[in-house]
């Protein structure tokens, strides 16, 4: 099996070093072929030069001039992909322990996704601190107006940080809405929408308690504005669709 990882990272300095080595180590192990793309997306600490102390010839780096948003720089990466099947997992490499169920089902299937929103999944964290509870709360209400309105069942989860699929052969002629967040929803969208069925991973998972997503900013406007703007596109635009 082949596989390219695309793993977008901003203001990592501190994690990105020790997530890269445990992803090759497992990787390793399986004894696949792979490629990991790390994506600096206008980091203003040292991030990008930790990249650049890390000297492997499976790993390609590619470095945003300014901050694009995590949806450019994944597309960026896929673009510069050499292998087929496409692995996307954020920089602090969750749901780290069901990494090998979702390789081993995309074999045989075209998208495979975690699915925190699955009847069989389960939040293991307990007594939740306020940002903790927003968050929660804010992952569930986009899953659900994405559900609701762009799809026609309750496929689940779309913004869970690792998901694998088989790159769309017009992918690169595809102009994307999202620039920010949502890339996701739209693969998910895309792949439904041309009747290919997907995959989902039901889990175990607790809530962290640190992210870059901060519940009172202005940044949560951008996120708004851009769901909206997904929804609408694709509530009124037909959509071509993809081939693999």
């Amino acid at each position: 099996m082949k596989l390219s990882f695309i793993i977008p990272c901003l203001n990592s300095s501190k994690i990105i070093k020790n997530s890269i080595r445990k992803l090759i180590e497992k990787l390793n192990k399986k004894k696949i072929l792979y490629e990991l793309i790390v994506v600096d997306d206008g980091s203003v600490d040292n991030t990008l030069s930790v990249l650049k102390k890390i000297k492997k010839k499976n790993i390609k780096i590619i470095s945003n001039f300014k901050n694009l948003g995590k949806s450019s720089s994944i597309i960026k990466g896929i673009r510069k992909a050499k292998y087929e099947k496409i692995v996307l997992i954020d920089d602090d490499i969750p749901y780290f322990n069901y990494l090998d169920k979702v390789i081993n089902l995309l074999k045989k299937n075209n998208f495979v996704y975690i699915n925190r929103r699955s009847k069989k999944s389960k939040l293991l964290s307990k007594n939740l601190t306020f940002y903790q509870l927003c968050r929660h709360f804010i992952s569930n209400f986009v899953s659900i107006i994405i559900n609701t309105i762009l799809l026609d069942k309750n496929i689940g989860d779309t913004q869970a940080g690792l998901k694998g699929f088989k790159k769309p052969k017009n992918f690169n002629r595809y102009q994307f809405i999202s620039k920010k967040f949502f890339l996701d929803a739209e693969l998910m969208i895309l792949f439904h929408r041309s009747k290919m069925q997907l995959k989902s991973v039901a889990l175990k998972y607790k809530m962290y308690n640190e992210s870059t997503i901060k519940v009172f900013a202005l940044q949560n406007f951008q996120y708004l504005f851009e769901l909206l703007r997904v929804i609408i596109y694709y509530k009124i635009v037909k959509t071509n669709k993809i081939i693999l």
